[in-house]
């Protein structure tokens, strides 16, 4: 009777563990990474900007949610956000008076690989199939903190 109980139990925990791996692998697998190349830039009074305002639009933008922004070069910055101490990404934000680019540039924790070089399958392997080789692919909160990224930009970019 004991040993039924024990065997029970541990085929319950099994079972509860094998749920719950295959919940969380299922619920956020990597999508390509969202190209953001030549986005204009448009201030709030119409006037022409000078590569210091938008410069200073970037880094404003930046700091609205924890990113840290270091120059490169003018005309190039690095901006980088650390999640929980958990999650770190890294963007190169390429800008002129009128338009900037945000590439993808280094991540940690945040399931970075390109398509067709994952050895294990996962439940969207029919998506993957169907992009072209060597796609970048990433968590998808990385798109959504880039996302939150520019719309920050932009709204310090209508503020001049």
């Amino acid at each position: 009777m004991q040993t039924r109980r024990r065997m029970l139990v541990a085929s319950l925990a099994l079972a509860a563990t094998a749920i719950f791996t295959t919940t969380a692998q299922a619920a956020r697998p990597a999508v390509p990474i969202v190209p953001h190349d030549s986005i204009s830039i448009i201030s709030g009074s119409g006037k022409s900007l000078s590569l210091d305002d938008v410069r200073g639009a970037i880094t404003r933008g930046a700091a609205a949610h924890d990113w840290t922004v270091s120059e490169v070069q003018p005309g190039e910055l690095v901006a980088s956000i650390n999640v929980r101490n958990k999650h770190y990404a890294s963007v190169m934000i390429k800008y002129s008076e009128t338009m900037y680019s945000v590439t993808y540039r280094d991540s940690t924790n945040l399931e970075y690989q390109l398509s067709g070089t994952n050895s294990a399958p996962t439940r969207r392997d029919d998506f993957n199939s169907a992009l072209p080789a060597n796609t970048p692919m990433i968590h998808p909160n990385y798109n959504r903190w880039v996302d939150t990224l520019i719309r920050d930009i932009n709204l310090e970019l209508r503020r001049l």
